[in-house]
């Protein structure tokens, strides 16, 4: 039952059991157009998260909408952090060339490409933040990219190899422990 395990993708991304979809509140609309070093106090959409994987990539229909994407500004001291004291950058996507401008794609390297480069290409800490005044909605599509199961993975600096879905179950319980 996935309504009472602690480590389901809402708790995962920093959600608290109960704390999405309530339909008797009225939703809080912020708005928050980050730039680079800008700070936010708006409560995001999808709280700030890295992906398990080893990409991810992400679809957006071309056009305005309803939410932003947001990376974390690398070489913020602030690791991870949510609060208001961290910086974030809006991801901006070129404007929309008219009906038929396709997707744009957005790549975002995982935990799992992360150790394997030796922390060279780190993780993307991403969150999505709600836009004020929008008239569409937000249409995105995210494929996560992960490895065959029984994949033997070597880390740099470490000895022995470990199975991806091993790594990968660990990596969880290790989101899911910080999470709570």
């Amino acid at each position: 039952n996935s309504a009472n395990n602690d480590s389901s993708i809402l708790t995962l991304l920093g959600y608290k059991r109960g704390s999405r979809h309530k339909t008797n509140q009225p939703r809080k609309n912020n708005n928050h157009k980050a730039k680079k070093g800008n700070r936010s106090n708006t409560r995001p959409l999808v709280a700030a998260h890295t992906d398990v994987g080893v990409i991810t990539i992400l679809a957006f229909d071309p056009g305005d909408s309803c939410a932003t994407l947001q990376r974390r500004c690398h070489g913020h001291p602030n690791s991870g952090n949510d609060g208001p004291d961290e910086e974030w950058m809006n991801i901006e996507l070129p404007p929309h060339d008219g009906e038929d401008s396709g997707p744009y794609l957005v790549v975002n390297i995982g935990d799992c490409f992360s150790e394997l480069s030796g922390g060279i290409l780190p993780s993307t800490i991403h969150r999505v933040v709600p836009n004020r005044n929008c008239h569409m909605p937000r249409s995105c599509l995210a494929f996560f990219v992960g490895l065959e199961p029984t994949t033997e993975l070597t880390f740099p600096g470490t000895q022995g190899v470990i199975l991806y879905e091993e790594w990968r179950k660990q990596r969880i319980a290790r989101a899911a422990a910080v999470a709570v």
